[in-house]
């Protein structure tokens, strides 16, 4: 029997390709959520088609079945008959709007969605709400933690798809290693999160669990960089930082991108081991599954996004 599969937030990196992936699998029907008015955040700033391109895109989708279903996002008698008929809800929201979910969450179960998939595309959190040090980060987790116990009180299943690092955001020179870099880590391209979802959720082993992926490599920093080095032809340069550094950098910065990226620093450093932020669940339960080679990652993807990072937190 086919299902439905409804992505929220499907403008991003993460929400295009996870549309795209659905409709690569023929027992799903796609339908994209989409705000009245339109609008959409972004965690970067990076990304986010304007009106016209959303237009072009979802005149695409369209001409190939997929349903647009507007709805305000704030209101339960609009979100309700959008999520009739949904068996998996998917929300791509960015990490700047995690708060979006829980209107949807309470309208997903008076609609009937069968599993909500909320956006934690991230770190382990459930080990990060609970580290020592106070950042915008760690606040985060505990918010998806809160999401988590909201979704199981409703009653709904879930799967929890935790990705590790995003490679694109953390190649501005100097490079900020974080944590031991010879240990492996896991590294997902925006694009690879999007494509694996379907996979993931079609896993009997992901119903109402926590499925902590490396979508694009499981590697090591000083691995991850050697193949930039290879394909730059140049050594890159690379800053590491202890944990008294990280939490300096942190309290220096205003800027909310940046402060994110040296929270999650700090997350890295205080980690104790045995407690890992992120996992490979994908090598065990998806071994088919091929991420982007970073071969192919670091020239269309990673370089030219950490170049538009560069620009604009060189404008803020």
């Amino acid at each position: 029997m086919r299902k439905v599969a409804t992505i929220f937030a499907a403008n991003g990196a993460v929400g295009a390709a996870c549309v795209e992936g659905f409709l690569q699998h023929d027992e799903f029907d796609v339908r994209i959520l989409v705000r009245s008015g339109g609008s959409e955040k972004s965690s970067s700033g990076i990304g986010t088609p304007d009106a016209g391109m959303k237009r072009e895109r979802w005149e695409h989708w369209r001409s190939r079945g997929v349903e647009l279903r507007e709805a305000d996002m704030m209101n339960h008698a609009s979100l309700i008959p959008a999520l009739t008929g949904t068996d998996y809800l998917v929300s791509c929201a960015p990490i700047t709007a995690t708060e979006s979910q829980y209107p949807l969450i309470w309208a997903a179960k008076e609609a009937g969605v069968g599993r909500f998939v909320p956006s934690e595309y991230g770190f382990i959190y459930d080990w990060e709400r609970s580290l020592p040090t106070h950042t915008v980060h760690r606040t985060i987790a505990r918010q998806k933690v809160f999401v988590r116990q909201v979704i199981e009180l409703a009653g709904l299943d879930y799967t929890i798809i935790p990705a590790g690092l995003w490679p694109e955001y953390y190649m501005m020179e100097p490079v900020p290693v974080m944590g031991d870099p010879d240990k492996p880590v896991a590294w997902s391209i925006a694009s690879d999160i999007g494509r694996i979802i379907p996979h993931i959720l079609t896993h009997p082993a992901s119903r109402n669990a926590v499925c902590p992926i490396a979508a694009t490599a499981y590697c090591s920093w000083n691995e991850l960089l050697a193949v930039r080095e290879r394909l730059l032809g140049r050594k890159v340069s690379r800053q590491q930082r202890t944990k008294t550094e990280w939490q300096t950098c942190y309290a220096a910065r205003d800027n909310g991108l940046e402060q994110v990226l040296m929270a999650m620093g700090i997350s890295v450093s205080e980690c104790p081991d045995g407690l890992a932020l992120w996992g490979n669940w994908n090598a065990t339960y998806l071994p088919d599954f091929k991420g982007t080679p970073l071969e192919d990652a670091f020239p269309t993807i990673i370089e030219p996004f950490a170049a538009q990072m560069q620009h604009v937190l060189s404008k803020s």
